[in-house]
């Protein structure tokens, strides 16, 4: 669901709106967010922002005599990639290439792993057996949320297996919107919950 991406771009359009034409600029913008949540109607239609977002502005274009057809508001413009010497323009949304320009290096990698019943090895190498039943996250972060569910392996065993993993990739301003994955034992599916594969 890509509600906050509209929401960010109504807010950007109506943020410093002064003078005589501002009525109209606002209709323009409001139009240009009633048109932004139709596209994501779809994939939108659970998600409590998206319906608050949807009847607030139909209540702001009544309120300022806003027409249903008409001009939207231009799209707001990339910010301009920063330069550094020696480097192409820098693509914020490309993680290897702006960590090596923040830091001077490139980034070094951690992995975990999930095996047995389970036996947890951690980013920092740190080893757990888990026998617990419920969930707990794995990772939090900036960019990354992820979250195990254990279930018993058998009713009435005390050994444990992971039953499901939800992977939330965060929103990241322009480069990307928040996007869920969500695993289960037999049902591995080949998208996301929106039914992107990107």
């Amino acid at each position: 669901c890509k509600i906050l991406r509209c929401n960010s771009e109504y807010v950007a359009a109506t943020l410093n709106l002064r003078g005589s034409n501002r009525n109209a600029a606002y209709c323009n913008a409001l139009r240009s967010y009633s048109h932004c949540t139709r596209k994501t109607a779809r994939t939108c239609r659970g998600d409590l922002a998206y319906h608050s977002a949807v009847h607030g502005i139909e209540d702001l274009m009544i309120q300022n005599n806003c027409s249903k057809e008409g001009p939207t508001s231009p799209p707001r413009p990339r910010p301009p990639a920063p330069h550094h010497q020696g480097f192409e323009s820098l693509d914020i949304c490309n993680y290897e290439k702006s960590f090596l320009y923040k830091h001077g290096q490139p980034p070094s990698y951690q992995h975990c792993a999930a095996f047995g019943d389970p036996h947890i090895r951690t980013f920092h190498d740190d080893f757990h057996t888990c026998r617990v039943e419920g969930s707990w996250p794995l990772l939090d972060n900036d960019y990354l949320f992820v979250q195990a569910t254990s279930s018993p392996v058998a009713k009435g065993s005390n050994a444990t297996v992971t039953s499901k993993l939800t992977i939330i990739f965060k929103n990241m301003k322009e480069c990307i919107d928040q996007k869920v994955y969500q695993a289960e034992i037999d049902n591995l599916p080949a998208a996301f919950e929106d039914g992107s594969v990107n």
